[in-house]
């Protein structure tokens, strides 16, 4: 079936125009397939993910509704939002269908084709979806399918990131107290993502989500899947044995993934947590480059010695400090001081010292005068 058709199909409520125009098919998943269309009433580009008319039983289509309308009440940037639903016409036969926003980016699997990303957009991305996850769970809602290809990405900056991330794709998701979305019975999930605790069949939780996303957050440091292979292997691989972090990995990062991707759930942290962390892994990566770029500022745009005012005792030493060539140091927050700089100890000393002098001084006068108006 091809888009034209479809769109030649849809319901139009005026009779004269339709209002979504469908574009080109963009991908088709196990029970949809995912078109990109123009809504011709407000002006814009949207994505519209239309079900497949199989012969699904009373109980999938009631998951299905129970899918779509929990989801439309879902609001946060790092989702992919929707904005309608409707029925359309196919060749005689009723399909369901969902208005989302269209994201202009590729898959993060597509990205990841190339090789690995920089630590700055790993770090990036895991905090946008992390923050995504947190208020997911918040809802009491479980994805279980974290991978590259369900996570968007469009390499404009956003939300003070370098690029922006958005998380799609709640097919197989469940709510948290274990009642399911999709199929009972069933391992849901991409092999290559699942928890160890989806891999066993046993009940998944939040954690699930916080143990994909460590995974994805690993390949797209080091450019290749933890588990490879066929959808056993891969699924029967983190039984045995656990992801293998890079030791030349900063501490962070082994700390972080290591949590991550623990075997046992109750040990890994919550996305909020995550978030948290990742945002804080981006602060550093921030303040190290704002430091190398404070440092070769100051020394381009050094003003003259002899415009440089000096507090009395210290006009040696801040020279000698800068003429010994010793490099600048940068603490967590900022350039350390040399001992003889400005804000130093040994100036602000002197600084005082000078003004309890000063002080000094002016008492002395007015002592005098009261003095001579005594004497008067």
């Amino acid at each position: 079936m091809s888009d034209l058709r479809l769109a030649d199909h849809i319901p139009t409520p005026d009779h004269h125009r339709q209002r979504y125009d469908f574009r080109e098919h963009l991908g088709s998943g196990g029970m949809a397939d995912v078109y990109r269309a123009r809504d011709t009433e407000l002006g814009r580009d949207i994505a519209v993910k239309v079900f497949r008319a199989d012969d699904d039983t009373v109980a999938d289509l009631q998951r299905r509704e129970r899918e779509i309308r929990l989801l439309s009440r879902l609001n946060h940037p790092g989702l992919v939002g929707i904005h309608d639903a409707g029925v359309l016409m196919d060749e005689g036969v009723a399909r369901r269908y969902v208005v989302m926003e269209y994201v202009e980016g590729r898959s993060l699997a597509h990205r990841l084709a190339r090789g690995p990303m920089k630590p700055r957009q790993v770090a990036d991305i895991g905090a946008q979806m992390a923050d995504a996850l947190s208020y997911v769970h918040g809802h009491g809602i479980v994805h279980r399918d974290v991978k590259p290809e369900n996570i968007l990405v469009a390499e404009v900056p956003t939300l003070g990131y370098t690029l922006m991330a958005k998380l799609a794709d709640f097919g197989v998701a469940q709510f948290a107290d274990g009642s399911r979305l999709t199929g009972d019975g069933a391992i849901m999930g991409t092999a290559a993502y699942i928890s160890p605790e989806q891999a066993r069949g046993d009940e998944v939780g939040t954690p699930s989500d916080v143990y994909s996303l460590g995974l994805v957050l690993l390949e797209s440091l080091r450019g290749e899947r933890e588990y490879p292979g066929s959808a056993i292997e891969a699924a029967l691989a983190r039984l045995h044995r656990p992801p293998a972090v890079p030791e030349d990995l900063p501490g962070e990062w082994r700390a972080l993934l290591s949590a991550m991707t623990d075997d046992d759930p109750a040990r890994r942290p919550t996305a909020h947590d995550v978030a948290a962390t990742m945002r804080d892994v981006i602060r550093g990566m921030i303040i190290t480059g704002r430091g190398k770029h404070e440092g070769r500022t100051a020394r381009t745009w050094r003003r003259p010695r002899s415009t440089r005012r000096q507090a009395p005792g210290t006009a040696g030493s801040s020279g000698s400090s800068r003429a010994s060539g010793s490099p600048r140091r940068f603490g967590r927050f900022g350039p350390a001081r040399s001992p003889g700089s400005p804000g130093s100890p040994a100036r602000t000393v002197a600084i005082a010292s000078a003004a309890v002098g000063g002080v000094a001084v002016s008492v002395a006068l007015v002592v005098t005068a009261v003095a001579g108006v005594v004497a008067l």
